[in-house]
């Protein structure tokens, strides 16, 4: 086949134009197919105004979806972008929509190129001995090398399949441990003064290539920890031996928790003396869903179940977590290296299908939020997707009653605040002891209670499907939370201290289960 390289001539053109040689393929103007390589955007639709060729691959790229808060993370190609309409990267998805006018058409997303003279400005800051970054995040990021970035635009011009693919070399890895391989020194600065990049190193914007590999029959050869070794493996002061296998998808850090360990079992231990009991009903392996009431509106309570679990059951819970905590620097660093992942049915199923302990708190921001009066009333569980996503993979939930957490930030008014709403996504700024002028949270004692699992005995994945199922699914999961946290209140003298717990067998067994 003679297939045309238009626009810029750069790396991936001449890695294009060797690797079409190598594949029998003849260059040069004309033919059956066009890879337009950006790019002027006139000489693009000039291109496809003039016609001429049966078909057309555009090269466009994985960062046109756009870094925010609301990305999941491995984004599939459905996913829209959401790129601010006045970003440069606008520029991507103008040459999308001009390549789509075309009849037969493939346009192939890659994310960050190991190719300096490519641009992408997070590869160019790894190339160089220095480079500002975001203060406060530390977004995955994916690389791809230059032959497997040549190999999907040739693929894609000598398969029939159209429409948007993704490129990515498998796995991903931290920005900050890519800046520590690289022997690039990082400078954190606020976002104002990093300039066009800072988007770009705020948030994950990882992509999937699975599409890719079904329809084009595409896989990178080399790995994202793979490509970026061999990248930085000539340049001085780099230290690629550093570099792991793999690192977890969504940010994960095993290290950085240890590093807290301390400062977590403090709090655990002196600070709340959190009284417990049931946690061998957490399995110790297999995937499971740990549920849970949630206040406070910071996320204190999730740091301590995970402090919980870990010590008692050395497993990681995986947090499914509203993207609105990612808005403010740090603690968006914070939660993403603790495991918390961006709730998402297909986030939660990937966790699932690696067997992991999945957690989630149904009452979501609304819980956070309730006045103190109304605390230990629970909101409605059946507004969460929670029984959808432990039918449908399989998950027994464990459900977990606390008691205590709530006084931490005892809510006792309110300040309604458009820019809150905006700027937070809070629904309103609340009035607590301490809180905003001293944000120290009030040493109450807590009181945990894991219950016995329950157990999806004769539903079947497709019953995630029936509403009156899930309905009767949660009210069972919140009935089971509400009677057991009625019964620790009503033990409570004090809540400061005093033991509530191993007294009496948990309500738990004494509820029925549900039934398909």
């Amino acid at each position: 086949m003679k297939i045309a390289i238009a626009g810029r001539k750069g790396p991936i053109a001449r890695a294009v134009e060797e690797l079409l040689v190598r594949r029998g393929h003849e260059t040069g103007e004309g033919g059956e197919c066009a890879i337009f390589l950006p790019g002027d955007a006139a000489e693009l639709e000039s291109l496809v105004a003039r016609g001429g060729y049966a078909r057309l691959v555009l090269r466009s790229h994985a960062y046109a979806f756009g870094s925010s808060t609301k990305n999941p993370g491995l984004m599939t190609e459905e996913r829209v972008s959401l790129l601010p309409a006045s970003a440069p990267e606008q520029r991507w998805l103008e040459l999308e929509a001009i390549a789509a006018r075309h009849p037969n058409c493939a346009i192939v997303r890659l994310t960050n190129v190991l190719a300096r003279e490519e641009g992408d400005p997070i590869v160019r800051k790894l190339a160089g001995g220095s480079a500002v970054a975001l203060a406060g995040h530390d977004p995955n990021v994916q690389f791809i090398d230059l032959e497997d970035a040549a190999s999907a635009l040739v693929l894609a011009a000598e398969r029939p399949a159209t429409g948007l693919f993704n490129a990515a070399g498998d796995g991903t890895i931290p920005l900050k441990k890519a800046f520590r391989a690289a022997g690039t020194r990082r400078i954190p600065v606020l976002k104002p003064f990093l300039g066009p990049s800072a988007e770009q190193m705020q948030y994950n914007w990882t992509v999937s290539s699975e599409r890719a590999r079904l329809e084009l029959g595409w896989r990178a050869g080399k790995s994202t920890i793979q490509a970026l070794a061999d990248f930085v493996a000539s340049k001085p002061g780099a230290r690629p031996a550093l570099l792991q296998q793999s690192y977890d998808d969504y940010g994960l850090d095993a290290e950085y928790i240890r590093a807290w360990g301390a400062w977590f079992s403090f709090l655990r231990n002196v600070y709340w003396r959190i009284e417990h009991e049931g946690m061998e009903n957490i399995p110790a392996a297999g995937r499971a869903l740990f549920v849970s009431n949630h206040r406070g509106f910071m996320p204190l309570d999730a740091v301590m179940h995970l402090s919980l679990i870990l010590t008692h059951r050395n497993r990681i819970p995986r947090f499914l977590i509203i993207n609105i905590l990612l808005r403010t620097p740090f603690l968006c660093n914070f939660l993403t290296k603790l495991g918390g992942v961006i709730a998402s049915r297909e986030n939660a199923a990937r966790l699932f299908a690696g067997e992991n302990l999945v957690a989630i708190f149904p009452e979501g921001i609304r819980g956070t939020f309730l006045p103190y009066k109304e605390t230990y009333k629970l909101r409605d569980f059946s507004k969460s997707a929670f029984a959808k996503m432990a039918i449908e993979n399989q998950a027994p939930v464990v459900p977990t009653a606390v008691v205590g957490h709530a006084e931490i930030f005892p809510i006792i008014g309110r300040i309604d605040s458009s820019f809150v709403v905006r700027t937070l996504g809070w629904p309103y700024l609340p009035i607590a002891p301490m809180f905003p002028l001293a944000p120290i949270p009030i040493p109450s004692k807590w009181h945990v209670r894991v219950l016995p699992a329950v157990p999806l005995e004769g539903l079947k994945p497709a019953d995630g499907e029936n509403r009156a199922i899930l309905r009767e699914f949660s009210a069972h999961i919140q009935d089971l939370v509400q009677r057991n946290i009625d019964e620790m209140v009503r033990r409570r003298k004090h809540i400061f201290w005093g033991r509530i717990l191993n007294a009496d067998p948990p309500l738990s067994r004494a509820a029925g289960g549900t039934s398909g």
